[in-house]
């Protein structure tokens, strides 16, 4: 008993003197999304820039104090974090996505959240979906703080569609079921006007989260041996591989467009009939085209997967485990602060994974016409590739892969040379 009255004496001179720390030296918080207006809200911001900054200043007047915001270069976020990391120099918080935590964790290199929610007493099982806490669970202990899912998405414009027929008696897409029903709508719109049913981009990993969910739909492991080797070289690899360059051939999809900004203008205008984009860019599409667009899963279009499958993600916080443990502690408090605004990081189009109340559930699946309905329960359930390396496999198959959606090379060879790198890289971390 006494042992107990000594401990919360102790906190409480360890939150106080904290506190009078913190006053002279807000918290940092690295993040990834660019830099945010000084001016949008919470309820208007839909942008994840601008999101998330609004978030960060609701959180601070519920927090009580200033927090610095450092935008970090996404390009190489994670050499970036990596250094500071080692050089302690890192963020108070830093954001991270789920499937890179566990390389982290196990080097010791992230603060244990178990024990903070110990001493502060808020545990996030009761404000975190508890089914989402497994994932950045390690040995029985929490080593991040989840903040949303989100994943790659069919994004169609219907007065495109409308062109070709391929819209039901209700107005919606007439979703495609099997490879060749996919071909068939292809091969009509290209008709119809002359244009590729689907533009994307090759500028980063769009390629393999594109080939992800059709490869996994096919029935084999993007990884094997318990993720430590490529898996996808394969009869079920090489058949939807051959399927994404046999349509690039015929001119039907441009899997090769430059730049994601070519990408998105292209489809907001007209030029193509879809794209396959990820949640983050769902509200902005819906900003310039309001009704013509809807939004819906990747398509299954084979069913060795009884079910459909997609690429997806999520994004998580870390606290560095260098600092000292009272800022350790106002950086978890500041983290539950900003979780009470996480139903608007849905503006952008992500899952947010607070609990949720009805009211809340029906504000996201309402946003931009109710476009979330068609998407949000399943990449809520969806999975995330459990690897156990750091780094983003996509990243590197997806020049072999694009080399041979060029023609530059058989899709055999592609998938070779992709699953090759990709070994190389694991194996460095061996």
């Amino acid at each position: 008993m006494k042992k107990s009255i000594v401990f919360l004496v102790m906190v409480g001179l360890l939150l106080f003197t904290t506190a009078i720390t913190l006053a002279d030296s807000p918290l940092v918080v690295w993040q990834f999304f660019g830099v945010g207006s000084a001016t949008q809200t919470i309820k208007t911001a839909y942008t994840e820039a601008d999101t998330f900054y609004a978030i960060i200043r609701a959180a601070e007047q519920t927090y009580g104090a200033s927090v610095d915001v450092v935008p970090v270069n996404w390009g190489n976020y994670y050499t970036i974090l990596n250094q500071a990391l080692a050089s302690h120099k890192a963020g108070d918080i830093d954001i991270m996505h789920v499937e890179y935590l566990m390389p982290y964790v196990k080097a010791g290199l992230v603060a244990n959240i178990s024990n903070l929610e110990k001493i502060t007493g808020i545990y996030l099982d009761k404000i975190i979906q508890p089914d989402k806490l497994p994932r950045v669970t390690y040995n029985g202990n929490i080593y991040a703080v989840r903040w949303d899912k989100h994943g790659i998405l069919w994004l169609i414009n219907k007065q495109q569609w409308a062109k070709a027929g391929l819209l039901d008696q209700n107005g919606n897409p007439i979703i495609p079921t099997t490879p060749q029903e996919f071909i068939n709508e292809a091969e009509k719109y290209k008709a119809a006007t002359g244009q590729p049913f689907i533009e994307e981009n090759d500028g980063g990993d769009m390629t393999g989260w594109l080939f992800y969910p059709w490869f996994i739909q096919n029935g084999a492991p993007f990884l094997s041996d318990n993720g430590w080797k490529a898996g996808f070289n394969t009869p079920a690899g090489l058949a939807v591989f051959s399927f994404m360059v046999k349509m690039q051939k015929e001119g039907l999809v441009n899997f090769l467009v430059p730049n994601a900004m070519t990408q998105a203008t292209d489809f907001i205008n007209g030029k193509t009939a879809s794209t396959f984009d990820g949640t983050w860019n769902v509200n902005q599409y819906a900003h310039e085209m309001g009704t013509d667009l809807y939004v819906t899963i990747v398509p299954q279009l084979w069913h060795v997967s009884s079910t459909p499958v997609s690429w997806a993600n999520g994004h998580c916080f870390v606290i560095p485990a260098y600092l000292p443990l009272q800022r350790q502690i106002e950086a978890y408090k500041f983290l539950v602060d900003m979780l009470k605004y996480n139903v608007y990081w849905g503006n952008t189009g992500h899952i947010p994974l607070v609990q949720l109340t009805p009211e809340q559930v029906n504000y996201i699946l309402n946003l931009n016409n109710g476009d979330r309905h068609y998407y949000y329960e399943f990449l809520q359930s969806g999975d995330i590739l459990n690897q156990p390396f750091a780094g983003d496999p996509y990243s590197v198959i997806a020049p072999s892969l694009q080399a041979a959606l060029a023609g530059k090379i058989t899709p055999e060879v592609g998938l070779q040379q992709a699953a090759d790198a990709l070994n190389k890289f694991i194996s460095a971390q061996q």
